[in-house]
């Protein structure tokens, strides 16, 4: 019997439909606005597995290609050699006894020197050549030169313990650019096996701080000797930023031509390895502590190190042309009569009036001035102070006179007593001046920690006068700040960024063009002082060239995040003068200090905390980041103190730094919610001038100035509490700084034996 068929319910016209469910509104209100990771990961499988497979390999295949292309164009015999700096961690092992065995440990190195000192060794047992420097180690300046363009750093230890300057040689060049770095030890085959596990050990403990996992080189034998030259040519390179990303040589012989018997100018020709990225002859170079030039021409040449067989380079000539070449122009030319206003006509004011709007018919406290009255907003809220008083009066003290007055004289370190010095002498060895300035800095950092940003109100000189140039402000990071606002001339002076990020990207990222990498030349460059040639030729230093990036000699305002080192102990203060080692440059100037954190105002900092990082603002050329930074202090015997270390963080003008100060009142008489404040101000035109901002307690209390009483400084105020009779008010006044126009190419060479860390 079959079975009956089962009736399927079908609706009618009027079902009600419902909207679908809309699943990714739902996913995007249940996890906020974030992305799933299962639709992220989902892009993965878009390619079968075979492919997937397959573009792995693929970018393998290309990253390795892209590392040994790297390796055979450094150290080969058709390559440019590599670089090796030598630095002896003692004085009793000389490098250059070191460099001598190094030559004489196989008969087949083919050995050559320069003209300013620099040794090629040529081995062609392991198809590599190597250049090897020896910087004169009591000049810091040619240590720094060069570790700006070595690949390899070579250190020789001793089993003796480091010395105070060794020690603070060796935290400057870890600050500043530490390449790839080989560890030697000298004398092991002469000490008692017992002990040389043990000597080893101790030498391995005392720079693991440094170099964790460090590999020590013995360099006794000629077979030693040669294993380590292979290590120097085969082991990883490690990249320096502001290396590899331009062109530079190391300079081998040098020649002057000259041109101007008045100015005492003429062309340099420089002759070297080029090195990083490509150089153009149309663009620009910088030789460090000199300045920036142009050149005329570069001419490439057969390597002169190198056997005939093995050179294939023919010679090639390139000439700078006139229309391409890159200006030496690095500060904006301003026009005097660009901000000049011409007398409006009738018809002009006339117009004007018509546009303006009616003003607001406002209840004011009695005693309100026109003027004051434009700032109240709303009867409940704080009012900020206008700047705009501020322009008729600019010569006028600021917040202290102090900060204001430059430093004529520079601060030395404190000196150390030893044992050798009798009291008899050590009285000699002060300087009474030095020692009163020193304290007085000492005071008033101090002061400042104690009392961040306190002032006291000046007696003879009327607050609003003092202080003309500070406003207040409701909230320090959300109210607004023009940065555009009351700029000073210098700014006039500088070149801005639309987008510095995206220029920069742009810069770096670019095709270089001109001379390859690796290639011997000749570079000729135009208007260089006598004096530079007289100096190189005399003392056999250390001359480095480096290729600046477009826009790299222009002035801009330049921020680098530094900290304080932990051997300065003496104060440093916004507007000091300081030494710069920015990359490959060096240089004077007097940067100001402001907090490192987000936001669009910044405090200023007047003394440079020893506990965390700020940003140093001041007026240099421009250098694109990653760039390592190092600063220093000048003494009065002319030793440099290493103060801070950090690195480039961008080049913004419209970084606002707010210098706050903070002027203190104390509770006379509490009623409740009101009190009687004295010692704030000092006359009744001060507290109707400042009535409108806002005060604070140092207990967390808010309040405002309701009315001055009597003639002598003393209001009474109104608070969202009672006050504590311990409390302190506090009236907040803010005021954006600049840096000074004090950039200076200039730096003078330390004596690194002189310092005391």
């Amino acid at each position: 019997m079959p079975l009956p068929t089962q009736e399927v319910h079908r609706h009618g016209p009027l079902k009600q439909s419902n909207k679908a469910h809309k699943g990714e509104k739902g996913s995007r209100q249940k996890h906020k606005g974030r992305c799933v990771v299962k639709t992220i990961s989902r892009k993965k499988f878009d390619l079968k597995r075979a492919d997937r497979k397959n573009q792995m390999n693929q970018l393998r295949k290309a990253k390795r290609e892209k590392v040994l292309q790297q390796k055979r164009n450094l150290g080969g015999l058709k390559s440019v050699p590599m670089l090796v700096m030598i630095l002896s961690l003692d004085d009793s092992i000389s490098p250059t006894e070191f460099l001598d065995k190094l030559q004489s440990c196989d008969e087949d190195l083919v050995v050559s020197e320069t003209a300013l000192g620099h040794t090629h060794i040529s081995c062609y047992r392991f198809k590599q050549r190597y250049t090897f420097i020896i910087p004169n180690k009591s000049d810091l300046h040619s240590v720094l030169d060069a570790l700006k363009v070595c690949e390899t750093l070579l250190l020789l230890h001793s089993p003796n313990a480091h010395d105070e300057n060794t020690e603070w040689l060796l935290s400057v060049m870890m600050a500043h650019a530490l390449p790839t770095t080989v560890h030697v030890v000298q004398g092991f085959d002469k000490m008692n096996p017992k002990k040389k596990a043990g000597c080893r050990k101790q030498i391995s403990k005392a720079i693991e701080s440094r170099f964790p996992d460090v590999k020590l080189y013995q360099a006794d034998t000629n077979q030693e000797l040669l294993l380590l030259l292979r290590q120097i040519g085969s082991q990883k390179q490690q990249s320096v930023g502001f290396r590899d990303n331009r062109p530079h040589l190391l300079v081998e012989n040098i020649s002057f031509d000259l041109k101007d018997t008045v100015s005492n100018k003429g062309i340099l020709k420089v002759s070297g390895y080029v090195r990083g990225q490509p150089l153009n002859v149309n663009g620009l170079v910088h030789i460090p502590g000199w300045d920036t030039f142009q050149m005329n021409q570069i001419d490439s040449t057969s390597d002169p190190y190198s056997e005939q067989k093995f050179t294939m380079i023919l010679g090639t000539s390139e000439t700078a042309n006139p229309l391409d070449q890159e200006s030496l122009q690095s500060e904006v030319i301003p026009d005097p009569l660009d901000q000049e206003q011409t007398w409006p006509t009738q018809e002009e004011l006339d117009a004007a009036d018509l546009m303006k709007p009616k003003k607001a018919v406002r209840k004011v406290i009695e005693g309100t001035s026109e003027y004051q009255s434009t700032w109240i907003e709303d009867e409940n809220e704080g009012c900020e102070i206008s700047d705009e008083e501020s322009c008729n009066n600019s010569q006028m003290m600021s917040d202290n006179e102090s900060e204001e007055i430059e430093e004529t004289m520079d601060v030395t370190d404190s000196v150390s007593v030893t044992d050798d010095i009798k009291d008899d002498n050590y009285d000699d060895n002060l300087d009474m001046d030095e020692e009163k300035q020193m304290l007085v800095k000492f005071k008033e950092e101090r002061m400042n920690i104690m009392f961040p940003d306190e002032q006291d109100t000046p007696v003879d000189v009327k607050a609003y006068v003092r202080y003309q140039k500070y406003r207040g402000l409701k909230n320090f990071r959300s109210s607004p700040w023009d940065p555009m606002e009351n700029l000073p001339l210098d700014y006039a002076r500088i070149y801005r960024f639309q987008n510095f990020r995206q220029t920069k990207k742009k810069v770096l990222k670019s095709e270089k063009e001109g001379v390859e990498p690796g290639e011997y030349v000749n570079v000729y460059i135009n208007d260089v002082p006598q004096s530079l040639y007289d100096s190189v030729n005399t003392e056999k230093t250390v001359f480095i060239l480096y290729g600046l990036l477009p826009h790299e000699q222009k002035m801009s305002v330049v921020n680098a995040v530094i900290r304080k080192h932990p051997s300065c102990k003496v104060p440093i203060k916004s507007k000091d003068t300081l030494i710069f080692h920015v990359g490959f440059r060096r240089f004077t100037c007097k940067p100001i200090f402001s907090e490192h954190k987000t936001g669009i105002k910044y405090k200023f900092e007047r003394f440079l905390p020893s506990d965390a990082a700020v940003v140093a603002s001041f007026y240099a050329p421009v250098t694109f980041p990653p760039v390592s930074v190092v600063v220093f202090r000048q003494t009065r015997n002319g030793s440099h103190q290493l103060v801070a270390t950090g690195s480039i963080m961008n080049v913004d003008p419209n970084r606002v730094v707010v210098k706050r100060i903070v002027l203190s009142g104390h509770p006379f008489r509490i009623f409740k919610r009101s009190a009687v404040v004295r010692y704030m101000f000092f006359n009744r035109d001060d507290i109707n001038y400042f009535k409108c901002i806002e005060l604070q307690t140092k207990l967390g209390r808010r309040g405002h100035i309701r009315e001055p009483l009597g003639s002598h400084g003393h209001m009474k105020c109104v608070f969202d509490k009672q006050l504590n009779s311990q409390d302190v008010a506090l009236m907040f006044l803010y005021k954006r700084v600049f840096p000074k126009w004090t950039f200076d190419n200039y730096v003078p060479s330390p004596v690194i034996e002189e310092l005391s860390a």
